[in-house]
Parts: structure tokens; C-alpha cells; sequence
């Protein structure tokens, strides 16, 4: 880009050369500038110094009409470019044509030309100001450093040309040399067109030369001598090697030289040469062919510029971006460049985060920014542009995979020597995770405070060293306590219960010691009320290197819990005296009932043995009647006994072998087995926590009744087991009568039985006795069942846990 710019200047720099009117100069500008392709369109205005207006009189790339109007110092197109140019006397650099602080007499003539970047250059020459050259580029990076340096050089060589032409205009020399077009012309017609010449080419700092085609020096500016050290008389007709050129460096301008010959084309190139002052400086050069009438070269012109300082900012520039590329490769962030006003984002390095941006773009907004945020973000950006300070803000934004993710956005604006903002360095964390994570914790904190309002309990915090006390806000709550009076710790045990003070200061001591935790139960008083509230306080110590520095705890108002205690300590209470008072009637009642019982037994065998030879066949019939009832009677009063004392006297749970319990009740059966042919099998069986006499109670009455009802056909009885988590599922399948489902429920109650006495025996209390067995040790017991197909009895047993 800046070798086009050197090429524009020095295009500019020698249409300056010929006998040329202020006009012409003015025009003949503005064409070799927009005829490049750095330039979209130039303008120049005269400055008249009476009025201080600047008067548009040339241009080119830009339709003239564009330009008609009222002052260019008062309403035209960046105003403030042209003042701030008129005041300051130097180049000034300003944004786009067309916003919205151009008058809106020329938004509709500047439509087409909306994205512009412009300068105002002005045309100043030992302290006169001759008017202001206005250009205007499309280019992204706008108008550089080294390129400003160089159109403020340019100006003054426009001002001089024009203070020239003003200067020959008022002498009358009017005529001009129109064929004086190279710099390597001999002779000048004109005494006014030789200053000129003589002038323009003596003030730039360029060196300018030219060589005939035996490659010596024919001309040499006095830029030029002053780099060799020597005279014009002691370097013309010299050549390179003559002149101390290295022989590399002479035989290639000799090579170059020759193409230009044969080609007539200009070439172009950069090389290091040694100054005679500076030391080793670095050269961008342009070799031009001079022709003749006829078209022959007949000798060659050259321009070179010191291009040192340009390629130490270049190379600087280089360095600089790539430390921004390795920033780039080695962070893991989102890095970004902004125009100064943030109008376009002229690079961005996505990170896998968000799209990249490989070219400038003005839609960066709506491309990333989610619209929720996009106010958020552009009066943060307004802000600091206005304030020239760091940009940071949180906002969400596209990812690439479309979804929305939140990013940590921060820019750091980079100044120029007037502290003018040239760009945006950013770089863009993705903290998508940290957000979500952060809405998790908002809901959880939210739902523990709902839970804590529900569960009445709150969280509260001591510091051991400075004794500062933390309590959530449900604390406040329970206490009584106004939010904005968090008492000290000393007030805050002073409310505990006189009685159980001690409790709290023993815990909390214990805990200091030991670094274990508490949980212990105790009594405050509110502080507004003074009611009488039950805590239930936990407490857990954190430590640092073996100390402790801080309690973290709960507090839950248990307060109904102790009251729905305490009612039911005394229902309990209640209900084992009623109990006491009832296993004592019912063994007061069964021994009572047995008195009697036993008397009629005992005269009813009197009657049989005295008198069963008398008795007729009916008298037989009812004394056996009359014995049969009395034994039932007896049966149900020693069930009714045990089925109250389940509770009361049976022994202590302890590991049962249900192998052994099965194996007596076998051996108790056994007699009853072999009368109905019964067959009665079994798994292996678990050891459960149980009390062994009473499991065998509840085995034999299961397989005494399978047996029972076990219909016409032999019994078949099998018991299995499986392993339910923390407790074993028993099973007693049958294939005798079976039970209607309806009827399963009842089965369980006591004195009911489903069959009449004439078809089954039995009290009614069996089943009920093994539901209470069972319920004892803490199981259920239910069956299955249909008519016809058996029955299946299953119960649960805790298991015995392993060491």
C-alpha cells in the first residue's frame, strides 16, 4: 500500500514541473490522485484569507455539482474536517461522508459516497495557507502513518507551485514551456519556469535524478549530493562505481537501466545504501524512461525515497502482529479489532466460541450481539468512546453452533501521539458456563430459601476470631430479630434458655476442642415476643491447619415437633398401661375361663367313664359333642393368650437360622404330615433377625393350615426366599382349595375364618397370630390367591446386616 502511495506522490510531484497556471496546478492534482486506485475521489478548495472561506475551484472522481453550494467553512460536507485543517494548518483524518453531522443540503449529493474515509490536507507554504486538499478512500484501514507523512510533504510542494504560479500571473510571464515535462531537460525556456523547477526539485527530500544510457549521472538534486557528501560538478558524468557504489549494487541499476530501455516501462525497487551523515539507510526507488519526439528513450529519470523510518514502523507493525497472532494462537479467548468510533469490526479470531471475521464488516451487531443486549452494548461502547476508557461488559452473544452463549467483553482503545483513538484491541471471554452455573446457583438459592421457609430452618455462621455472627434470613424470622440488627454473639446465646444455655456452651466448646461436629436440641425465647421456642442447633467447625476458624450450621424450628412429641409420649404412656391392664384381664380372663372350663372337662370324663355303658348311641353322640366344644374352647383361649403377649413376651431380635426354625417345626408336623401323606419342602433358607420361638410359631401355623386345606389331594407345601434390599420375602405356596381374592383380607382377622366348623377346624386366630408375628419384626404379610389353585402366603423378615 505505501509503495502506490510513493507512486501517487511522485506522479503528483512531477505534473507540478511544467509552466502550469494555479488552476491547472489545483486540477492536474486532483486527476493524478483519483486516477489511482488508492483514492475514490480528491477536491481541492482556495483559502481566501479576507473572508477565511474555502472555496471549492478543482476536482476529480466526485461530480462537479456535488461541490456547488453555500462556503465550504459553513454548511458543506465534514465541516469540522476543513475548519479543524484551517486552524490547526496540518492534515486531519475524519470518518465517513453522509451521517448525520453532514448538512442535510448534501446527504443526498454525498449518497454514493457514505463509507468514505477522508483527509483534509492543507496546502500551507512558509506559513500562507493556499487552500485545503480534500481526499477520500474506501480502504479499511483508512489513511496510515507513514501515508499522513507523506501527503503533509506533498502539500507544502502544492503550496510552493501555486505560490509560484500566483507569483508569475502578477510579473506578466504568462508563456510557458508546455514541452518541459522531464526532469532531466537541459535547458528551460523560461527564468520562471527554471525557478521552479530548480525550486520544487531542490526542497523535497526525495533524491531525484537521471542518467543518460551510458549509465552516467546527468543530474542530482541537492537531497542526492547531500547523501554522497560531494558537489554537482564532482558527480556529473560519473557512474555508480565511480561515484563508490558497491559493484553489486552499481551492476544492478546497470540491469535495471537497460530494461527500462528496452521495455520504456518505468521499474521500481527498494535497497540499502550507505548515507554519508545517516549511516545505512533503506531507498524506495522508481526508474522512468525520458523520451523523445520520437518516442526513444534518450535518457533515464529517477525519484528515490528515504524509506527508513516507514520500514522500521513496518517492521515494528509486523512484530507487532505477530504478538498478536501468538496472543491469538495461545489464548483461549476471542480476540477483536474495532474501528475508533466501533462503526466496523475489522478482524475477529473466534476461538471456536464465536464466527470468525476474516474482513472488515459494519454488521458485527446484528451478526453477534443477541438483540436483548444490543442497547446495553452500544451505550456501554458510546461511553467509552466518549471517556477514551476500557469497554467491558457481560452480554450474550451467537455461537457458532447458533446457539446463545454469554461472554466477558473487553476493549482497550489504542492512541495515537494526539491521543485520538485509531482502534479497538478486545478480547472476548466465554464464561457461557460460569453464567449457567450462575443461574443453577440463583435457583438453588432460591429453592433453599423456599425449602428453608417450608423446613422452618436457617443457616447462620460464627467467625471464632472476630466472634461475627451470620444468620440467613429465616433465622431472622425465627428469632423475632429486625434484619438490620444482627446481634453479637454474646446476645445471640443470651437467648437461649436459661436451662439450656450450658448445653449450647458445652457443644460449641466440645466442638472447638475436638473439631467435631454438633446437634443438639435446646430452648430459646424470641426476642420480640418472648415465646418459648424449641431449636434443633447443628453445628459443623472448619479448620485451617488444625484449628478452628469458623462454625457453619442450621438452625430448624422444631417447636411442633416437641409439642406432637410430648402428646405422643403421653398417648404412649397411655396406651402401655392400657396395654398392661389388658394382657393382665386377658390372663386373668383366660385363667378364669379355664377354671371352669377344666371343671366341666373333668366332669364330662367322669360322665364317660361311669356311664358310657348306659348311654344310647344319641347320648354318645352329644357327650362327644359336649368334649369336642369344651377342647375347641380350650384351643381358643391359649390362642387368644399368645396373641396378646407378642408384643410383651416375646424375646429380643437377634440372627435367626430360618434353615433350623423350618426343620423343628418339620419335626413338630410330622405326625400330622404323615396322616394326609403330605409332602413339605424348602430352598435354603436365610438367617433373618428374628425371635426364634415365635418364627416357629408363625412357620407351623402356615404349614398347619396348608396342610388343612389342602382339599382332597395329598398336600403339596414348598417354602422359598429371596433377597429384597434390606430385608428376605418369604414364601408358603400350597395347591390346595385356594381363597377368593375378595375375601384375601380377611383372612387375617381374628375369630374369622372362611369355611364352617363342620368342614375346616380351627379357631380363627392362626392367621391373625402370624400377621402379628410379623408386624413384630417390623414386616407385612399378604397372599395370593385364587379358588382352586392354591395359595401362596408371603411375608418379610429383616435381614441380618453384615459386619
Amino acid at each position: 500500500m505505501n509503495h502506490s502511495v510513493n507512486e501517487v506522490i511522485g506522479e503528483v510531484t512531477r505534473a507540478l514541473i511544467p509552466t502550469i497556471t494555479e488552476d491547472e496546478i489545483r486540477q492536474r492534482t486532483c486527476e493524478r490522485f483519483a486516477a489511482s486506485e488508492l483514492y475514490s475521489f480528491a477536491w481541492i478548495g482556495r483559502y481566501e484569507s479576507a473572508t477565511e472561506e474555502v472555496i471549492p475551484t478543482a476536482s476529480a472522481g466526485i461530480a462537479a455539482e456535488t461541490l456547488d453550494g453555500p462556503t465550504i467553512t459553513e454548511e458543506s460536507p465534514r465541516v469540522e474536517l476543513t475548519k479543524e485543517a484551517v486552524r490547526t494548518r496540518e492534515l486531519t483524518v475524519g470518518q465517513q461522508l453522509g451521517d448525520d453531522s453532514t448538512p442535510e443540503a448534501y446527504r443526498n449529493q454525498f449518497r454514493n459516497h457514505e463509507d468514505k474515509t477522508c483527509a483534509a490536507v492543507p496546502l500551507v507554504y512558509e506559513e500562507t495557507l493556499y487552500g485545503v486538499l480534500h481526499l477520500a478512500t474506501d480502504r479499511s484501514q483508512g489513511f496510515g502513518a507513514v501515508e499522513r507523512e507523506s501527503l503533509a510533504e506533498v502539500g507544502v510542494t502544492i503550496a510552493y507551485a501555486v505560490e509560484n504560479a500566483e507569483s508569475a500571473a502578477n510579473t506578466a510571464h504568462t508563456e510557458r514551456e508546455e514541452g518541459a515535462t522531464e526532469l532531466t531537460r537541459a535547458t528551460v525556456e523560461s527564468e520562471q519556469e527554471r525557478r521552479l523547477y530548480e525550486t520544487i526539485i531542490s526542497s523535497t527530500p526525495d533524491l531525484v535524478y537521471a542518467f543518460d544510457l551510458d549509465y552516467r549521472f546527468i543530474f542530482a538534486n541537492e537531497a542526492l549530493l547531500e547523501m554522497w557528501g560531494q558537489t554537482l560538478d564532482e558527480s556529473i558524468g560519473k557512474t555508480l562505481l565511480e561515484l563508490g557504489y558497491e559493484p553489486w549494487h552499481a551492476e544492478m541499476h546497470e540491469r535495471e537501466i537497460d530494461q527500462v530501455v528496452e521495455t520504456k516501462e518505468p521499474i521500481r525497487g527498494e535497497v540499502a545504501f550507505e548515507h554519508a551523515e545517516l549511516g545505512r539507510r533503506i531507498y524506495d526507488y522508481i526508474f522512468a524512461p525520458v523520451l523523445d519526439d520520437e518516442g526513444d528513450v534518450e535518457a533515464i529519470a529517477g525519484t528515490t525515497r528515504d524509506i527508513t523510518e516507514r520500514k522500521e514502523v513496518e517492521e515494528a507493525l509486523q512484530k507487532s502482529e505477530e504478538r498478536f497472532r501468538a496472543l491469538v494462537t495461545a489464548s483461549s479467548d476471542v480476540v477483536y479489532r474495532m474501528s475508533p468510533d466501533w462503526s466496523e469490526m475489522q478482524q475477529l479470531e473466534g476461538q471456536d466460541f464465536i464466527p470468525d471475521t476474516r474482513e472488515s464488516t459494519s454488521e458485527w451487531l446484528d451478526k453477534y450481539i443477541h438483540p436483548d443486549d444490543q442497547d446495553r452494548v452500544t451505550a456501554a461502547i458510546d461511553e467509552a468512546i466518549r471517556t477514551k476508557s476500557t469497554f467491558e461488559l457481560e452480554h450474550q452473544v451467537e455461537q457458532v453452533d447458533g446457539s446463545l452463549g454469554w461472554t466477558f467483553s473487553r476493549a482497550v482503545p489504542m492512541l495515537d501521539d494526539d491521543g485520538e483513538i485509531v482502534e479497538w484491541i478486545g478480547m472476548a471471554s466465554d464464561i457461557t458456563e460460569q453464567k449457567n452455573r450462575e443461574r443453577e446457583l440463583e435457583r438453588a438459592l432460591d429453592l433453599l430459601e423456599k425449602t428453608e421457609r417450608i423446613a422452618d430452618v436457617g443457616g447462620w455462621e460464627i467467625d471464632v476470631e472476630t466472634q461475627d455472627v451470620f444468620w440467613t434470613d429465616h433465622i431472622f424470622e425465627l428469632l423475632e430479630v429486625d434484619a438490620d440488627e444482627e446481634p453479637p454473639l454474646e446476645d445471640a446465646l443470651a437467648m437461649y434458655h436459661e436451662d439450656d444455655q450450658p448445653i449450647v456452651e458445652e457443644a460449641v466448646e466440645n466442638a472447638l476442642e475436638s473439631g467435631e461436629s454438633f446437634d443438639v436440641e435446646v430452648r430459646l425465647r424470641t426476642a420480640a415476643s418472648g415465646d418459648v421456642r424449641w431449636l434443633r442447633l447443628q453445628g459443623v467447625p472448619e479448620t485451617v491447619d488444625g484449628e478452628v476458624v469458623s462454625f457453619r450450621g442450621a438452625a430448624q424450628d422444631i417447636t411442633e415437633r416437641r409439642e406432637r412429641e410430648r402428646r405422643l409420649e403421653k398417648l404412649v404412656d397411655k396406651l402401655e398401661e392400657s396395654n398392661e391392664r389388658l394382657e393382665q384381664f386377658a390372663y386373668a380372663a383366660s385363667h378364669d375361663l379355664q377354671e371352669p372350663l377344666r371343671m366341666v372337662s373333668s366332669y364330662l370324663q367322669l360322665i364317660e367313664d361311669r356311664y358310657a355303658d348306659s348311654l344310647d348311641e344319641d347320648g354318645e353322640e352329644f357327650l362327644e359333642f359336649a368334649v369336642d366344644g369344651a377342647d375347641r374352647m380350650r384351643s381358643m383361649i391359649d390362642g387368644l393368650l399368645q396373641y396378646s403377649r407378642v408384643d410383651t413376651r416375646g424375646d429380643a431380635l437377634e440372627a435367626t437360622d430360618l434353615d433350623a426354625v423350618f426343620a423343628d417345626v418339620h419335626q413338630d408336623l410330622q405326625v400330622k404330615i404323615e396322616e394326609h401323606d403330605a409332602e413339605i419342602t424348602a430352598d435354603g433358607l436365610p438367617r433373618v433377625m428374628g425371635d426364634a420361638g415365635q418364627l416357629r410359631q408363625l412357620f407351623q401355623n402356615l404349614l398347619d393350615n396348608a396342610i388343612e386345606y389342602s382339599g382332597d389331594d395329598p398336600p403339596r407345601v414348598h417354602v422359598s426366599a429371596e433377597r429384597r434390599g434390606d430385608e428376605w420375602v418369604i414364601a408358603v405356596s400350597d395347591e390346595g382349595i385356594g381363597i377368593d381374592p375378595e375375601q384375601a383380607d380377611r383372612v387375617f382377622e381374628v375369630f374369622r375364618s372362611l369355611h364352617s366348623q363342620d368342614e375346616y377346624d380351627g379357631t380363627g386366630i392362626g392367621l391373625a397370630l402370624c400377621e402379628r408375628i410379623v408386624e413384630r419384626h417390623g414386616g407385612e404379610i399378604w397372599v395370593d390367591s385364587e379358588p382352586g389353585e392354591g395359595a401362596t402366603f408371603s411375608f418379610t423378615l429383616p435381614a441380618v446386616r453384615s459386619p
